[in-house]
C-alpha cells in the first residue's frame, strides 16, 4: 500500500504543474507573465470603447451611436461587457505590483484599480429620461435601476461613481507617468553607462516620451471634460474618458511589450531571494 501511495505521489510530482526554470530562469518566468498581465490591461483599455459602442450597434441593429459617457453603457444593452471588462482591468491593477507593496507602483495601480471597481458598482445615472421620470430609489422600482441605486438613491450614486471615476483617471495618469520615470537611469546607472556605447540620461529615450505623452494625453482629457467643446454627438465627457482610456491603453502596451523592470544577474536575483527566505 505505501508503495501504491509513493508512486502516485511520484506520477504527480513529475506533472507540469511547478515552474519548469531553475534558478535565475524562474525569473525570467514570472517576468513574461508579468509582461502578459500589463499586455491585458492594455489590450483591454484600448478595446473596451470600441467593443461598447459596436457590441451596441450589433446588439440593436441599427446605425452606429455612442452614449454621452463610457459610464452610460452600463444602463444598456452593453452592461455585461461593461461589468465584465471592467472588473477585469480592476482586479489586475489591484494585484500588479503586489510582490513590491513599497513601490509607488503597487499603490497608484491599487487605488486605481479600487476606484474602479467602486465605479462599476455604484452605476452612473440613467440617461434620456423624461423630466418626471421617477428616480431609482422610489416604489415601486423603476426599470433600468441597479440594487445600489435603488438603496441609496440615484443621486447619492452617481456622486459616488463620479468621485471614484475622477480618482481612477488621475491615477492612469500617474501610471504612465511612473512608466516613464522608470526609464530614467539613476546617477549610478548613469556614471555606468558612461564607460559603455549607450550612455544618456534614460534607458530607451522613445518609451519615456510615450509614457510621458500618454500622461499629459489623460492630463489633457480631463480638461477637456469641463471646458472643451461638444463635438457633433460626441459630448466632451465622451471624449475625454475615450482619450484618457486609450491613452492608458497604450501606455500599458508599451510597457508589456518592453519590460520597464531593471534586468538583474541571476546571481544578485538568487541573493535577493535566499534574504528574503
Amino acid at each position: 500500500m505505501l508503495a501504491l501511495v509513493e508512486g502516485v505521489l511520484d506520477f504527480l510530482a513529475a506533472l507540469p504543474m511547478h515552474s519548469r526554470y531553475p534558478d535565475h530562469g524562474r525569473d525570467r518566468a514570472y517576468t513574461r507573465s508579468y509582461r502578459i498581465s500589463r499586455l491585458v490591461v492594455g489590450f483591454l483599455g484600448v478595446l473596451l470603447p470600441i467593443v461598447f459602442i459596436v457590441g451596441e450597434a450589433a446588439y440593436l441593429r441599427g446605425g452606429v451611436h455612442v452614449r454621452g459617457s463610457l459610464s452610460a453603457y452600463y444602463h444598456t444593452s452593453m452592461q455585461d461587457i461593461y461589468v465584465g471588462g471592467l472588473c477585469v482591468i480592476a482586479f489586475l491593477l489591484i494585484t500588479y505590483m503586489a510582490g513590491e507593496p513599497a513601490s509607488w507602483d503597487f499603490w497608484a495601480s491599487a487605488i486605481a484599480g479600487l476606484a474602479l471597481l467602486v465605479l462599476v458598482f455604484f452605476p452612473t445615472s440613467r440617461s434620456g429620461l423624461p423630466a418626471d421620470a421617477p428616480a431609482c430609489g422610489s416604489v415601486p422600482e423603476p426599470a433600468g435601476c441597479s440594487p445600489v441605486e435603488q438603496t441609496l438613491g440615484e443621486h447619492p450614486t452617481a456622486v459616488v461613481h463620479a468621485v471614484s471615476a475622477a480618482v481612477f483617471i488621475a491615477f492612469l495618469a500617474v501610471m504612465s507617468f511612473l512608466f516613464a520615470i522608470s526609464e530614467v537611469r539613476s546617477a549610478k546607472e548613469r556614471a555606468a553607462a558612461e564607460a559603455s556605447s549607450r550612455p544618456g540620461m534614460f534607458q530607451k529615450p522613445s518609451l519615456f516620451r510615450i509614457h510621458s505623452i500618454c500622461g499629459l494625453v489623460i492630463v489633457a482629457a480631463v480638461i477637456w471634460v469641463f471646458a472643451g467643446a461638444q463635438l457633433g454627438e460626441l459630448t466632451p465627457l465622451y471624449v475625454g474618458e475615450v482619450a484618457s482610456v486609450l491613452a492608458f491603453g497604450v501606455s500599458w502596451l508599451f510597457a508589456g511589450f518592453y519590460c520597464s523592470a531593471p534586468t538583474r544577474s541571476g546571481r544578485a536575483a538568487d541573493s535577493e531571494l535566499a534574504s528574503q527566505g
